[in-house]
C-alpha cells in the first residue's frame, strides 16, 4: 500500500512534520510503514525552460545547438537527444542549470547515491550551460508518463510555465510512503483509511473530500433492471447508468495522485 504525503495533508490539514517523523509515528500507533522514497531526492535547480530555436553543431553531426529560455535569461545547452531537431522551436522541456542535480541516467541507469552535478563545459568546442532531460534523469520512468519520448527530452505540456519548477509541474515534491497493512486492518486499503490513522495519530481533523450526488432526474429502470435472486445473502444491490462518458487524459492533479498509489494513470 503506497500512498502520498501531499495527498493526506490534503486530507489531514495541518499535519507538519518530517518524513522520518510521519513513518515513526504511524509504525508506533500501529500502522507499519515499511519505507519511504523523497521523489526529488537529488533533483536541484531544475526548471521549466522553452526552446527558442535549434542549430546543427558545427563538428559533431549528432549534437545539436539550443537556445533556451529559462525564464530570467537564455541559455546555450548542446544535446544529442533524437527529439530535438534543427529548425524546430517552442518546445517546453525540464532544464538543469549549471550546479544543479539529476538522479537517473538517460536510459534509467542508476547515478551515484547523491545524483550527479551537473556544470557549465564544452561539448566538441560548443558552451553548453546546462542540460536539458529526459523523464528517467528525474527519477521517473515512461510506465508513470507515457507520453515521454524514449530515449529523448521530456516535453511537458503547454501549461506549463517557463522558468517554474519542473519538479513540482511533475508532482515530484512528494515523498511516498509504503505500508505493511495485516489482514485485520482492511480500513487501512485506502488512502481515506491511511488518512484517518494519520488523523489519530497526530490529533488533526481528518477532513474527507465532499461527495456531490449527481443526476437528470431520469429513471434509472428505463436503462438496466438489478434482479437479487438470493435476496436472503444480498439484502441490497443497487445500480447507476453514467451517460455521455469523454475519453481525454486525466487532469495533471489526478495522474500524479495515481503515480504515487503505484498505478499507471
Amino acid at each position: 500500500m503506497d500512498t502520498s504525503i501531499k495527498w493526506i495533508k490534503d486530507l489531514v490539514p495541518g499535519l507538519e512534520c518530517t518524513d522520518q517523523e510521519f513513518r515513526d509515528a504511524m509504525t508506533l500507533s500501529g500502522t507499519k510503514v515499511e519505507c519511504f522514497n523523497r521523489l526529488d531526492k537529488n533533483l536541484e535547480k531544475i526548471v521549466v525552460g522553452q526552446i527558442l530555436s535549434v542549430e546543427r553543431h558545427p563538428d559533431a553531426d549528432k549534437l545539436v545547438v539550443c537556445q533556451v529560455n529559462v525564464g530570467d535569461e537564455t541559455v546555450q545547452i548542446v544535446t544529442g537527444a533524437p527529439n530535438i531537431v534543427p529548425g524546430t522551436s517552442g518546445q517546453k522541456v525540464p532544464v538543469v542549470l549549471d550546479g544543479g542535480r539529476v538522479a537517473g541516467g538517460h536510459d534509467g541507469s542508476p547515478l551515484p547515491e547523491d545524483g550527479i552535478k551537473i556544470k557549465k563545459g564544452k561539448l566538441r568546442g560548443v558552451e553548453s550551460c546546462g542540460m536539458m532531460c529526459s523523464i528517467e534523469e528525474l527519477g521517473s520512468s515512461r510506465e508513470f508518463y507515457p507520453d515521454a519520448a524514449e530515449n529523448g527530452i521530456y516535453i511537458f505540456g503547454d501549461d506549463a510555465v517557463v522558468g517554474s519548477s519542473a519538479v513540482e509541474y511533475l508532482g515530484l515534491d512528494d515523498t511516498v510512503f509504503e505500508y505493511e497493512i495485516t489482514n485485520n486492518r482492511v480500513d487501512c486499503y485506502s488512502i481515506l483509511g491511511i488518512a484517518r490513522e494519520a488523523a489519530a495519530t497526530f490529533r488533526k481533523p481528518f477532513t474527507p473530500p465532499e461527495v456531490h450526488e449527481s443526476g437528470n432526474g431520469e429513471d434509472v429502470n428505463d436503462y438496466i433492471k438489478v434482479d437479487v435472486q438470493a435476496a436472503d445473502l444480498c439484502r441490497r444491490y443497487t445500480a447507476r447508468v453514467v451517460k455521455n462518458i469523454k475519453l481525454a487524459p486525466s487532469p495533471k492533479w489526478m495522474q500524479h495522485r495515481l503515480m504515487t498509489a503505484g498505478i499507471r494513470p
